[in-house]
């Protein structure tokens, strides 16, 4: 079977505001866990393209539930109240691609994880000479592969996920780089122009990622041909 989103949180009032902070954006076919053993069940009967985990599931580590992950096609989010770097850090050597830190803003919670939803029906992007492909995370420009760094393809992903919308620096600070990070206007800048020279035909005038003065950026989804 296959499934959008599996929720493991132990705590039922936080775990029904995550499902409701989905639900209410219109995110659908969510299960639920609240303990490991049923966490390992749901994962090894079903597919999930999302799992948001709790890293304290009565008393149990949560990690352990990442060895039952196939990561190459499930994002592990994990959802927590622990201030220690060096949890994140075991995450993220562990697989985990994002960090939601209690309490959290359910708008942000919606975003962070719509960014590593896929449609399996709708694997590829396509937009003039630009394709990409959510699955696999290959970029191609005039059907030649592009290399992308991981904080690059997030920005594209987020880009895309956006498109035709104006988007301020301070929406991509927090959905691309996280809620916690202090991002500069020049480590911005830098990476859009390394995004543009990587995408675009011609990076001095963008037709896909454009500036809008003052405001911030927007990606334009229509087609170019």
């Amino acid at each position: 079977m296959s499934s959008q989103i599996l929720i493991i949180e132990d705590d039922k009032d936080i775990q029904e505001l995550i499902k409701l902070s989905l639900t209410t954006k219109g995110l659908s076919s969510i299960d639920t866990a609240d303990d490991i053993n049923e966490g390992q069940r749901l994962i090894n009967q079903n597919h999930y393209h999302v799992i948001l985990l709790d890293l304290n599931l009565k008393s149990e580590d949560g990690y352990e539930l990442m060895k039952f992950v196939d990561l190459s096609q499930t994002s592990v989010i994990v959802v927590t109240a622990k201030e220690e770097n060096l949890e994140l850090y075991r995450g993220f050597e562990k697989g985990v691609v994002d960090y939601i830190k209690k309490p959290f803003d359910p708008m942000e919670l919606y975003y962070r994880v719509s960014l590593h939803l896929k449609d399996d029906s709708n694997d590829f992007y396509q937009l003039g000479n630009l394709k990409v492909n959510f699955k696999s995370g290959d970029v191609f420009v005039n059907h030649k592969p592009v290399s992308l760094t991981a904080r690059e393809l997030d920005l594209l992903y987020f880009f895309i996920n956006n498109k035709n919308q104006i988007l301020s620096k301070e929406q991509i600070y927090s959905k691309v780089w996280g809620y916690e990070t202090f991002v500069d206007d020049n480590t911005l800048m830098v990476h859009i122009r390394t995004l543009r020279r990587k995408i675009e035909e011609n990076p001095n005038q963008p037709k896909f990622i454009k500036t809008m003065r003052g405001k911030g950026y927007i990606f334009k989804g229509e087609n170019h041909e």
